[in-house]
């Protein structure tokens, strides 16, 4: 087999990832072409110079979207401008990665997404150059996240479906075939299509059920029931989506679950981490800087890869080239850029059901038991449940899965509703307002952020708030509904307020259910020393569940992105042998519209304030930038607010520490301390 230049587009997905590291497998000289690489198949800026020398080129583009309009749109666009490139390079073979029986009128008409890959086809199929069409039925790898779409507490309604899945693995194989194939030399112009199937039928309750048996969980999620409900037609609940003929793959569904849970989870770690997020990201990092040797596994319910989170409500919204999967700081996929090392395993959307600290053991959902050498809990935390049920339009923003289905809600003139006031809530509402949606917002006191900024800057914010069309609503939540196409959010007022989706942020609890009934002690979290051991052999704990002592500002659990890696870090390296105190003073950010602000140590208005501003016109304070000290009664500083001030919280966290030994007796004194404009 000859050496080819293949460019993948969408090499950063489920199955993109697995194409990628297959066509490296044998050889082949890949380029995985991105936004972050210049590569744009929407607008085809930088499409051309990435195609030029190519032997070929895999379409696994992908946008989710239930809009027929949106999908014609977005992948007849990229269709037609990878095919415009591809014909001007003079690539030699195209390959498209679709979904079988897409193009069926039968099908395509319940489901708008379908209508989309149907006309992606199209538009290869008359592009006049030598194409491969991939019919593909559905990966066994999509049946957790339908699940955790679809599951409403103990019960799960999925749609009627029957289906034949494949293992995307093997998809991945047959397109790398599809990629060396050479055209049809009789005629210098070829269209294939190759349909591909798993070899068993069924349906995608009982698909997920056999899962659910194997695995304990998926996605996070473990319903007492699996029901289902004819939601995409006739056609979809009858087999629509099988081919009649095509190749029919070896992998059942027994198959793929010993291998890939992700894995086949080992009897044995030396390391293993509870929890899949930030926390358990860095602490990886942590492990190998002291050990590049010893095993890892790491189990989360979640079934996405750890995401840096702030970016789900900042980058994201607000970075027209920002992706998400640039945001990922792991991924599941072999061969990916972030993909761990081999000695270490990601098992996501996996249960962890109990922990023996006494026998260094925990048993998994599925029933399989795991021993550990060193533990980590990074459990995280779980949002606050209100009078709101969780559902497709109701959402407790926290996940990656959230993330998706609110930009999928949340378009430019749509109504959201935001409920709660606090770092998240006004986080979002900003980012949605900036982004073209209209914003009804939720608190439960004006002004906003008053327990965080002292009262002249939380009505500076509050009135930013209203001057940028975001409509406050002062109540309490009271419960509401869903409707087909919206939701209705009550407040305890009797206020009724209609939209097409709501956001709740009101707080998160610590998820220490595992450790409390493993013995471990717990109290708004699970307690830990200052290397972040807990009472237990070999566990420790770290991110938003751990309660640690700080040394500058007492026993505390800290809930920022920050706070969860640099704790990470540090938990790591001394599960591999290292004997670091952590001794971070907490610290995090947020941009609120054209304000940005960086929060160090203990940011509290029961606190004394201190407050510098810059001189505006008149001499009257400037609240575009400045500097407030946070003070308590002996007259230390405990923590420091720097609004549109940067690169100054070493020189905070510096001030916290020198006035914790020797406090300040004239408060004024601290007006300059940091620096400004």
């Amino acid at each position: 087999m000859r050496t080819m230049k293949v460019v993948v587009l969408g090499a950063t997905g489920t199955i993109g990832t697995l194409i990628t590291a297959r066509l490296r497998e044998f050889g082949h000289e890949v380029m995985a072409a991105s936004r972050s690489s210049g590569v744009d198949a929407v607008t085809g800026e930088g499409l051309e110079a990435a195609l030029a020398g190519a032997d070929a080129v895999v379409d696994a583009l992908n946008r989710e979207t239930l809009s027929a309009a949106t999908a014609i749109e977005y992948f007849t666009t990229t269709a037609g401008n990878v095919c415009a490139a591809a014909r001007r390079a003079g690539v030699g073979r195209l390959v498209c990665v679709s979904i079988a029986g897409a193009a069926d009128p039968a099908v395509n008409k319940a489901y708008g997404y379908y209508r989309g890959k149907a006309a992606q086809e199209h538009a290869y199929r008359s592009s006049g150059l030598p194409v491969t069409i991939i019919h593909s039925t559905q990966w066994f790898e999509l049946v957790p996240t339908i699940l955790q779409r679809t599951t409403l507490g103990p019960v799960a309604v999925l749609p009627t479906m029957r289906m034949a899945p494949v293992a995307a693995a093997s998809v991945a194989r047959l397109v790398a075939d599809e990629v060396a194939r050479k055209p049809d030399g009789r005629t210098g112009y070829e269209v294939r299509e190759v349909a591909i199937r798993g070899p068993e039928v069924s349906t995608a309750a009982e698909v997920a059920r056999r899962m659910l048996t194997a695995r304990g969980s998926l996605g996070g999620k473990s319903p007492k029931r699996i029901l289902e409900a004819p939601l995409f037609g006739r056609a979809i609940a009858s087999g629509g989506l099988i081919p009649e003929d095509g190749l029919v793959d070896e992998v059942t569904l027994e198959q793929w679950l010993a291998g890939t849970r992700p894995h086949a989870v080992r009897e044995a770690y030396d390391y293993v981490i509870v929890g899949a997020g930030m926390a358990a990201a860095k602490a990886i990092v942590g492990i190998r800087a002291e050990d590049q040797a010893g095993s890892i596994g790491v189990f989360g319910e979640d079934p996405s890869a750890p995401v840096y989170r702030p970016d789900l409500s900042k980058t994201l919204w607000l970075k027209e080239d920002a992706s998400l999967e640039e945001s990922l700081m792991l991924s599941e996929a072999p061969g990916a850029a972030k993909a761990p090392d081999g000695n270490t395993e990601l098992h996501l959307g996996t249960t962890v059901a109990s922990l023996i600290p006494d026998d260094r053991s925990l048993t998994l959902g599925g029933g399989q038991r795991v021993r550990y050498g060193k533990l980590l809990l990074a459990t995280g935390a779980a949002p606050r449940l209100t009078g709101l049920e969780p559902g497709a339009r109701i959402l407790y923003y926290r996940t990656v899965d959230d993330y998706r289905r609110l930009r999928e809600l949340a378009r430019a003139g749509a109504h959201v509703v935001v409920v709660g006031g606090g770092y998240i809530g006004t986080e979002l509402a900003a980012v949605l307002t900036q982004n073209g949606v209209r914003v009804t917002f939720v608190v439960t006191s004006v002004p906003l952020l008053a327990h965080l900024f002292p009262e002249s800057l939380a009505h500076t914010v509050t009135r930013e708030f209203s001057d940028r069309g975001v409509e406050l609503v002062v109540g309490r939540l009271a419960g509401g509904t869903t409707r087909r196409k919206g939701v209705t959010v009550r407040l305890e007022d009797g206020t009724e307020i209609a939209a097409d989706a709501a956001v709740v942020g009101v707080g998160v609890s610590p998820r220490t259910e595992l450790a409390r009934a493993a013995g471990l002690a717990v109290d708004d979290g699970i307690l830990v020393d200052d290397h972040l051991r807990t009472g237990a052999h070999s566990i420790y704990a770290a991110g938003d569940v751990a309660r640690y002592p700080d040394r500058l500002l007492g026993v505390r659990r800290v809930e920022h992105a920050a706070a969860a890696e640099t704790m990470g870090t540090v938990a790591g390296r001394n599960m591999a042998g290292a004997h670091r105190p952590y001794r971070t003073t907490p610290f995090f950010w947020s941009d609120l519209f054209d304000f940005g602000y960086e929060a160090v140590g203990e940011v509290d208005t029961r606190h004394r304030t201190v407050e510098d501003w810059a001189v505006g016109e008149g001499g009257q304070p400037d609240h575009s930038t400045g500097v407030v000290y946070y003070v308590d009664q002996i007259g230390a500083v405990r923590g420091v607010l720097l609004w549109n001030v940067w690169d100054s919280v070493k020189p905070a966290r510096k001030l916290i520490e020198r006035t914790g030994l020797e406090p300040v007796r004239d408060l004024d004194s601290l007006r300059g301390e940091i620096p400004f404009g």
